[in-house]
């Protein structure tokens, strides 16, 4: 017996090419393996089917997947509606939305493209901020319902080159705030991860192009290490089964990154 059998789950940005190998997709793991439905979602269907059939290994839907319903563009606030009512009609109740959808842009602070600030800005943060009210509504509804946003280091500690992104992520740790201060009184847990350097497809090429940059984060990392995706597991699970007294938080997964002031080892 799992911590959340018979749970549904939705995880916006959830898939990954082999089906597991991104924040949000090894999150959609850890709440299958604990028993939840999950429902993963992507722009690109070979993701969204790849990581549903991975999902299915673990914890079988009792019902056939309608990929179609799981591949659409967070921005798109008719198809998030119509995926919701698919699998509320269908599964039951969305009883843990988690929010992991993400772009990142490298640039220096004074090159960013207008259209940047807002491609980073409408996906990373408006999107999620949207999904907080679809799904959060219907959450509002019963009275329970967990909500999980992935923030960032960079919404805790300043970041050169990416200062779109950070600004973004600094949004979601204050929309998590504000959400959990309306929304606690009703039942609702509405949190945040902020995971440290943890290698992804938004990162990699980066971190394999400047190894110098590299050492300078694991040097200001106490653990002394990147993060993998299981350190994520257990936040990820206490925030799916947490009270409602646990509300409103930004959970730093990072090393302890974010409580040294510089590198000082």
């Amino acid at each position: 017996m799992g911590k959340l059998d018979g749970k549904v789950a939705l995880v916006l940005g959830g898939t990954a090419t082999d089906g597991y190998s991104s924040i949000g997709a090894a999150m959609a793991h850890f709440l299958a393996e604990e028993g939840a439905i999950v429902f993963p979602n992507s722009r690109t269907r070979e993701k969204v089917e790849a990581t549903v059939n991975s999902l299915a290994k673990i914890r079988p839907y009792p019902k056939p997947v309608d990929i179609d319903k799981l591949t659409f563009d967070t921005r798109d606030d008719a198809a998030l509606e119509a995926c919701c009512d698919w699998i509320e009609s269908e599964f039951g109740p969305i009883d843990i939305l988690v929010n992991a959808q993400g772009i990142l842009r490298r640039y220096n602070a004074e090159d960013i493209p207008r259209e940047v600030w807002e491609d980073i800005f409408d996906i990373n943060l408006l999107s999620v901020a949207r999904a907080c009210q679809i799904v959060g509504k219907r959450m509002l509804q019963r009275k329970r319902g967990h909500i999980i946003n992935i923030a960032s280091e960079t919404s805790l500690r300043a970041v050169p080159y990416v200062a779109a992104y950070g600004t973004s992520k600094g949004g979601i740790r204050a929309l998590t705030a504000q959400l959990a201060c309306e929304w606690a009184r009703h039942g609702l847990c509405v949190n945040a991860i902020a995971p440290g350097l943890i290698p992804t497809d938004l990162n990699r090429a980066i971190l394999e192009r400047e190894p110098e940059r590299l050492q300078r984060f694991l040097n200001a990392t106490p653990a002394n290490r990147l993060g993998v995706y299981e350190d994520l597991r257990e936040a990820t699970i206490f925030l799916s089964t947490c009270t409602n007294y646990v509300n409103g938080i930004t959970l730093p997964v990072d090393g302890g990154m974010s409580v040294v002031l510089f590198a000082a080892y």
